[in-house]
């Protein structure tokens, strides 16, 4: 799909849960900002209360010295916000950055994960440029 500049290619499996316990849901994104970084995402929901990430990549592709970052923040059951940390990539142009095992799990649930794509700002004194392409809503929280 193209939209404003955003490609988006989701894929939907369905994989086996850990030790054979049960299902669990596992959703692939890939997502280019509208001004040209680029990331790919794999979440698994495990259950009501947790996911994990098989698989989470920051790519430079823009050439502009400066560092491109995602930013994830989760909903807990509960209402509240929880960021996990920026991901960054300082690597520089037509670098990629890989990220293993980031997880979460809330005892009141997690209803939703968010990714905003962030690129830094050339004057130090502006905010940076994010763009929330990616929202996840747990299939097991039960809306």
């Amino acid at each position: 799909m193209r939209r404003a500049g955003l490609v988006a290619a989701v894929t939907t499996v369905l994989a086996l849960g850990a030790a054979g316990q049960g299902w669990a849901t596992a959703f692939v994104n890939d997502i280019t900002a509208t001004w040209g970084d680029r990331t790919r995402i794999r979440v698994t929901w495990v259950d009501r209360n947790s996911f994990r990430h098989e698989a989470f990549s920051v790519t430079d592709r823009t050439c502009d010295d400066r560092s491109v970052y995602a930013a994830l923040t989760i909903r807990t059951g509960s209402g509240a916000l929880l960021t996990l940390g920026p991901k960054r990539n300082t690597g520089g142009c037509g670098t990629t950055a890989d990220f293993r095992d980031v997880r979460a799990a809330d005892p009141s649930g997690i209803r939703s994960l968010t990714m905003a794509l962030c690129h830094q700002a050339a004057d130090t004194t502006a905010a940076d440029h994010c763009e929330t392409q990616y929202i996840s809503l747990n299939p097991y929280y039960g809306f």
